[in-house]
């Protein structure tokens, strides 16, 4: 069995997940609609039936922000799928179809259901019997590489040495001010290990705006467009978007740069709605960019080599929109499974997760690719760079992208075996655990899919 990372490049639209319900929901019998489309995480054809308390023009804009095709008053009825992603948490209920053959997928498409939408799967027969075990073993997530290039004659010479230009060619990964990142690195390594998906632009990029005759104003606007044009960001957000298509915006959309944002995007842009889950670089090695993070909860999300500025003109068009904090931390952040492991609270393990006297280490059904054993309060890991080594973490155990990942109870803790790395301690054997003690238990079969994430006793 197959899968690939399920994380999300751009804003997603996966609502953040929970605790998954442990029996079936009851769905209403109240029919609004379905809508047929392409997942943008699963890359599959999926159907959802809107039930409930949804009204039809709700529904209808939730379908056409999928890219869907709307039919009201029925039901999906797809002759063969994986099964059926139910949530019944809220009046305005669902149900989504994944409609494939491929039950190579039946595994990501229950972690997809269960730990990041937070529903209950419901597995048709061609998954019902299937080995529903979690492992990536192609196109695991590879850290970004570092590259380093001579700038063409006649233009500046860059800041490393021998005048070179480096840049890591990777999501927050920046070349340096006044250059351009689609120019500099390749925007296909920096989209790698995240879904793409396009989206239109807010629908407020076409009103009208006296701050287009401000020269002040657009000067600034000038600004900030091309601290985008030198990260990645550029990538899925103008033309070298895949297909030129770009998502949510495009900053070589002629007029308005910020009327493309919805009011979310504004208060992200001001730093008001955290983007920390969305992870990034720190500055000493992104030539001077850097957005918001643990040490600067309140910047913005985009990239700059100016933090106050950047946020003074996002602040700007916050108030120019008459939004206020108060309002906004009402909203959630957007950021789907980055927010939900991000801030995700384990409990105590369930099943026979754990490790025992002689160090094995048990987890759940999946092979593993990052086995960590931390503090009971440790923050769950997620994205490299600054998110994936958590304080407090006491072992942490790589395999490399081209390796196979490791079967449960094949591995003890502080014991490194052969072609693998141990990535924390950098150097010598971890701390002892201390019998009776509780600890944090993190295993993925890839970067954000976790197999066990829960609070062991150690014996």
């Amino acid at each position: 069995m197959k899968i690939r990372t399920l994380t999300a490049l751009v804003v997603p639209l996966v609502v953040a997940g929970c605790t998954p319900p442990s029996s079936a929901p009851q769905l209403s019998s109240v029919r609004v609609g379905h809508c047929a489309y392409t997942g943008a995480f699963s890359k599959l054809s999926e159907c959802k039936d809107y039930l409930g308390a949804w009204k039809v023009a709700d529904a209808e804009k939730d379908c056409a922000d999928a890219k869907g095709a709307f039919e009201s008053g029925t039901v999906c009825t797809p002759k063969t799928f994986l099964g059926a992603c139910l949530d019944a948490r809220k009046p305005e209920q669902t149900r989504i179809y994944m409609v494939t053959e491929n039950t190579g997928k039946c595994g990501s498409a229950r972690t997809g259901c269960e730990t990041f939408a937070g529903g209950y799967w419901d597995p048709s027969p061609i998954c019902g019997g299937a080995n529903d075990e979690l492992v990536v073993l192609e196109n695991a997530f590879a850290e970004p590489r570092h590259v380093c290039f001579t700038p063409a004659a006649g233009e500046p010479a860059g800041h490393s040495d021998g005048g070179q230009v480096c840049v890591y060619e990777g999501i927050h990964g920046a070349t340096e001010e006044g250059r351009s990142f689609r120019k500099d690195a390749n925007c296909d390594n920096s989209r790698s290990g995240r879904p793409y998906y396009a989206k239109d632009p807010n629908s407020t990029f076409a009103d009208p705006d006296a701050r287009r005759s401000d020269p002040a104003y657009l000067a600034e606007e000038a600004w900030v467009r091309s601290q985008i044009n030198a990260a990645s960001c550029v990538c899925c957000h103008s033309a070298a978007s895949p297909n030129g298509a770009a998502s949510l915006f495009d900053i070589d959309k002629e007029g308005s740069l910020a009327n493309q944002f919805t009011d979310r995007g504004i208060a992200q842009g001001a730093g008001v709605v955290s983007t920390i889950p969305l992870g990034g670089w720190p500055a000493a090695l992104n030539n001077g960019f850097s957005k918001s993070d643990l040490d600067h909860p309140t910047d913005s999300v985009f990239l700059t080599t100016d933090r106050t500025r950047m946020k003074a003109f996002w602040t700007r068009e916050f108030e120019h929109r008459g939004l206020t904090a108060e309002a906004m931390a009402r909203v959630p952040d957007g950021l789907g499974p980055l927010s939900e492991q991000f801030y995700f609270q384990p409990k105590a393990c369930e099943g026979r997760e754990g490790i025992a006297a002689d160090g094995t280490i048990t987890w759940g059904n999946g092979r593993a690719r990052y086995v960590y054993v931390m503090g009971a309060t440790s923050r769950a890991p997620t994205v490299f760079p600054n998110l994936d080594l958590p304080e407090g973490t006491l072992w942490r155990l790589d395999v490399p992208p081209t390796g196979t990942p490791l079967v449960n109870g094949t591995v003890k803790y502080g014991v490194v075996p052969e072609g693998l790395s141990q990535r924390f301690p950098v150097a010598g054997a971890p701390a002892a655990l201390v019998s009776g003690q509780q600890y944090f238990l993190y295993v993925t079969a890839d970067q954000m899919l976790p197999i066990t994430r829960c609070l062991i006793t150690a014996p």
